[in-house]
């Protein structure tokens, strides 16, 4: 006969496996291709995307350098892209900027301004104060800033 009030063992949804303290170990499953009524893959998800944060498995995703994890997602893959592209134009560009000259190619002017999203210096005729959302904020506002035209164009994807 126990001394003392009797300790209840919590019991496990059906079907979920043993984890850490007695609780359910949560494995997730690729979602891409799911949507009204589809199912979609249903594959063990090997990580989430960095962007639409979604789980995929080895099929629908990519796992690149420095954990940029992106799903097969058409505008997540247009954002991966976008990031190699942008990041060999900057290492293009700025061999312009050593030499003290706008980082636009072709263009032979004095640097005057930065870009506050590359952060390359430009002449004055390749450089404008435009308006772009700022997402360091919640809800995204609406600010000036200096940008160059080839981050003006990378903002219709990312805004």
């Amino acid at each position: 006969m126990p001394i003392g009030p009797a300790l209840a063992v919590p019991k496990r949804p059906r079907g979920a496996a043993p984890g850490i303290g007695g609780g359910a170990v949560r494995t997730q499953t690729c979602g891409f291709g799911s949507g009204f009524m589809r199912r979609g893959c249903r594959r063990l998800a090997i990580t989430d995307c960095v962007y639409c944060g979604r789980p995929f498995c080895e099929e629908h995703g990519e796992r690149a350098e420095d954990y940029m994890d992106v799903c097969a997602g058409k505008r997540c893959s247009e954002k991966l892209r976008d990031v190699r592209a942008h990041g060999a134009w900057r290492r293009s560009m700025s061999e312009a900027n050593r030499v003290s000259v706008c980082a636009l190619e072709g263009c032979v002017e004095r640097m005057r301004h930065q870009c506050s999203r590359c952060r390359l210096l430009f002449c004055r005729e390749h450089i404008r104060e435009r308006e772009i959302a700022d997402h360091s904020v919640q809800p995204p506002a609406k600010v000036l800033a200096v940008v160059c035209t080839h981050c003006q164009e990378r903002r219709k994807l990312w805004d």
